[in-house]
């Protein structure tokens, strides 16, 4: 991650920094004579005395040197963008190599960060974490962070990564552990490649890795495959049918408990929501899921916690607000079923009329059916043809409901990390770069994201009522959470 410093973009009246003569345009090099690589460790440094001794570079050339006391709220100024490492591995399984031509370039470039990682809980492979950064990990306490595994027997490794040089994944994981550092870890499973012995071998090793106190394989996750229909020129992948997904389930349901058991209780392995949705069978209840929602980002537990939100909302005063309101809800096919069934609940308790569309994807192909990859153009088609069946009014329901997952917003702590000669692209974009406000406009309907849960959507529905969302920060109208959460220009 060497660099030559972080380019100081901002300074803050009356700072500390501007009183120590530091000026916007400035490159910060050093803190305490140690080379400044990034936020991240700019952060780590700039704490680890009272007094900062700093050299920077001006503009023109030069150098000086300042010392600024951290003061504890930070010196006053803001940092440059730190670019996106990507990824050196060629998994047979990348969704990025499955992606149809013609999307925005971003959406062609792999990460692979340590720092999004223990930041935002992205995957990583460590295929790009040599033995430095690794003990920089360790030096700057960057745990936990997100490990994809997929295999521990080298050669069933490498097969998958398609890199001969990353089959040892262990050394690197143990390394982390000795210093301290917790992991997550995910396997994304394929028929015939890194099931059977090879993902026993996976449970046992990491399994063998948990261990009390800092230090630990905290959970360990199972995801099945995702394939597009472009696969041209790419190895070929078996994707999980419903019954190999029906045999998985019977298999793993009763060592998640055992699993468990053994962990205090706590589940250790985690089977995502896929497994269930692709199977037809209704995901477990809540204590089959970590307390935490250990890996919810990952697709473990995201059915049941809207499940357990969405019941307990229709019993309370709030649920009120949907009745008489007719609404078109959009989703994938994997979620519809069980958005149909609380539709139906909510419809019967308070008198609303909620209808639930699946939306086909046209896009990526009909076996991906989770609604984050739904384009705009996809959800553009459902609701025209839902229109359609009705008789083509242009009222035939009061709203059009998108699903949060399919639209970009700039969310969390930052917004440092960018791709070089990346666009930014507008909030409120979808894979495909139809807008939300231009969705809205062809369907001549308010058209809002659904929010995390059904409280989050009737939000939404009222703020439509008052016509708060013109285009512009999704933050400042709708609730963020739920939505695709990129930093920067970075919009995988």
């Amino acid at each position: 991650m060497a660099q030559k410093g972080v380019q100081i973009i901002t300074v803050e009246p009356g700072s500390l920094a501007e009183e120590a003569g530091i000026r916007p345009g400035d490159t910060l090099l050093e803190i305490h004579g140690e080379a400044v690589l990034d936020q991240l460790n700019y952060q780590f440094l700039i704490t680890r005395e009272d007094e900062a001794g700093m050299l920077l570079q001006r503009p023109d050339g030069s150098t000086f040197k300042a010392y600024v006391e951290n003061g504890g709220a930070g010196i006053g100024v803001d940092l440059a963008q730190d670019e996106v490492k990507v990824c050196k591995q060629n998994c047979v399984f990348c969704f990025v190599h499955q992606m149809p031509k013609g999307f925005r370039k971003s959406l062609y470039l792999k990460d692979e960060d340590v720092r999004l990682s223990f930041l935002y809980g992205h995957f990583t492979t460590l295929s790009s974490s040599d033995d430095g950064e690794l003990d920089r990990i360790v030096r700057e306490r960057l745990s936990p962070i997100h490990v994809s595994v997929h295999a521990t027997e080298p050669a069933a490794r490498i097969r998958v990564v398609g890199n001969p040089r990353e089959g040892d994944i262990l050394r690197k994981i143990d390394r982390l552990l000795a210093g301290g550092i917790d992991l997550h870890t995910q396997a994304v499973v394929a028929p015939g490649l890194n099931d059977g012995a090879v993902w026993q071998r996976t449970l046992d090793d990491l399994w063998a890795r948990r261990r009390e106190g800092r230090g630990s394989v905290l959970s360990l996750s199972c995801v099945p495959v995702g394939l597009t229909a472009h696969r041209e020129n790419l190895p070929d992948v078996q994707d999980v049918d419903p019954a190999f997904a029906r045999d998985w389930v019977a298999r793993w349901t009763p060592e998640v408990r055992r699993y468990a058991k053994a962990n205090d209780g706590e589940p250790w392995l985690l089977l995502a929501d896929e497994w269930f949705t692709r199977a037809g069978i209704e995901v477990p209840g809540r204590a089959f899921y970590s307390k935490s929602w250990a890996q919810l980002e990952n697709g473990v537990g995201l059915v049941r916690r809207f499940l357990e939100h969405s019941r307990r909302f229709i019993q309370s005063p709030k649920a009120k607000g949907f009745a008489g309101r007719k609404v078109l809800l959009l989703t994938g096919a994997s979620f519809a079923p069980t958005l149909r069934r609380i539709a139906t609940e909510l419809n019967r308790a308070v008198g609303s009329h909620l209808r639930v569309a699946a939306t086909k994807n046209f896009t990526f192909g009909e076996t991906v059916t989770v609604a984050g990859l739904l384009c705009g153009e996809d959800l553009k088609y459902a609701a025209h043809a839902d229109r359609d069946s009705k008789g083509g009014r242009a009222d035939w329901v009061d709203a059009v409901v998108v699903p949060s997952a399919s639209l970009r917003t700039h969310t969390g702590p930052t917004d440092q990390y960018t791709l070089r000669g990346v666009v930014v692209r507008e909030e409120g974009t979808f894979l495909d770069d139809l807008t939300l406000p231009e969705l809205a406009t062809d369907l001549g309907v308010p058209t809002v994201p659904s929010g995390a849960n059904l409280s989050h959507l009737l939000d939404h529905l009222e703020a439509a009522d008052r016509g708060a969302f013109r285009g512009g920060a999704l933050g400042k109208t709708f609730h963020t959470a739920g939505l695709n959460l990129p930093q920067g220009a970075y919009n995988p």
